[in-house]
């Protein structure tokens, strides 16, 4: 079992800091709270494997404790993640760690956490705070918690966040797994160039706030990126290489009665693209999604979604959202059950690569949920960003359990 990256230091560091705050005389009586979730998933791939090694199902298990403790003037939190399974080595990483509380009008927190930045559903480029776990696959990541320190201030409409995050390295998948490159990635073991470091403390700031019925973030990140180049080395295997970046953003939604117009757009300095040079470059999704009520005459709504994504680098881009579009519909049931079922299709207009997904989720009891999805991938060996994944058809499900 491997624990988070640079690991040990930050997140040994936000221990640290969690005890210290622990300590701190908040509160005469403090208070707790615990909760948390476990969850077993099952994943079947009916196609043979593209590579040696690769296998066609997997189990993987999962548990997410959280304890809160309360006090007069602060608040603490901690939820490590611990996974692991036949899909490879195990990992434990702490999504949140971290002190907040007040002073004056200022709100701080302090030690690891998860951030989200964005609106649409498919790609979201301005959302670059956290580095990512790939250890179940590419297709299927998750953020991994980022020491920082962050303040917030109210502002006009809105609220100004400026960042301190020292910097986590990815992980990536097992050579048993599908949904990885062709090669091993030796991901505990990046190198760093560009200005870039593994002690770089990287700064930003995002301002988030309404007119009307539109709600506006602008965003600005200068730091050590998570989107690396993979470099091979002699030993067959490929060496993330991280570079330095700085990135401007803007993401917007305007509301208007049944329907939603979404957008996000940025322009980033300092990234390598697919082919491993240093560029500039601009990109940015928009989309749309519709609500209709009462679809069945059952109080069932259906969502309508429709997103455009492109990038100025073209078929140089390292993302693989370069000329894509995305369709699809979310049905609700409304139940007291929570019933969702999301399907959406993303094409590739270069190059007709294509993916379709189906999920499907339901609450069974009060603590147990179901959620089940499968995903077909057509004509992925003519995309250069996915052409190992081409044979990555999949069928998933999941319950989990919480406490």
């Amino acid at each position: 079992m491997t624990t988070a990256g640079p690991g040990s230091r930050s997140l040994g560091l936000a221990c640290l800091i969690l005890v210290a705050g622990l300590s701190c005389p908040v509160a005469a009586q403090p208070e707790f709270e615990q909760r948390g979730e476990v969850s077993a998933e099952i994943s079947w791939y009916p196609h043979k494997p593209a590579y040696s090694g690769q296998e066609n199902s997997f189990l993987h298990l999962e548990a997410r404790p959280e304890l809160f403790v309360y006090g007069d003037s602060i608040e603490a939190q901690i939820q490590p993640r611990i996974s692991g399974g036949t899909s490879g080595g195990g990992l434990v990483d702490l999504r949140e760690a971290n002190i907040t509380g007040r002073v004056g009008e200022m709100d701080y927190l302090v030690g690891n956490t998860v951030l989200f930045w964005g609106q649409v559903e498919s790609y979201n480029p301005v959302d670059i705070v956290n580095a990512r776990d790939f250890s179940r696959g590419l297709l299927r990541s998750e953020k991994r918690g980022a020491p920082m320190a962050k303040l917030s201030w109210p502002m006009g409409p809105g609220q100004l966040d400026l960042l301190a995050v020292d910097f986590v390295e990815n992980v990536y998948p097992d050579t048993s797994l599908r949904e990885r490159p062709a090669l091993k990635v030796i991901g505990n073991r990046p190198s760093f160039s560009n200005g870039a470091d593994s002690d770089d403390i990287a700064t930003a700031a995002r301002w988030a706030g309404y007119f009307g019925d539109v709600d506006l973030g602008l965003s600005w990140f200068r730091g050590t990126g998570h989107a690396p180049r993979l470099v091979p080395q002699a030993d067959g295997t490929l060496k993330p290489d991280y570079s330095r970046i700085t990135q401007t953003g803007l993401d917007i939604q305007y509301l208007r009665g049944d329907t939603a117009l979404k957008g996000e757009a940025i322009h980033r300095r300092g990234q390598y693209d697919r082919l491993g040079s240093v560029r500039s470059y601009s990109a940015w999704i928009a989309g749309v999604e519709h609500n209709l009520y009462d679809v069945d005459g059952n109080g069932r709504d259906l969502v309508l979604i429709a997103e455009y994504a492109r990038d100025s680098r073209r078929g140089k881009a390292h993302s693989g959202f370069q000329n894509d579009v995305t369709l699809g519909g979310r049905w609700v049931w409304n139940d007291v059950e929570d019933t969702e079922l999301l399907a959406l299709v993303s094409r590739d207009l270069d190059n007709d690569a294509q993916t379709m997904t189906l999920t499907f989720d339901r609450r069974l009891t009060d603590s147990l949920t179901f959620e089940a999805s499968t995903r077909r991938v057509e004509r992925l060996d003519r995309d250069p960003n996915s052409v190992a994944l081409a044979r990555d058809d999949a069928v998933i499900a999941k319950l989990t359990y919480g406490f």
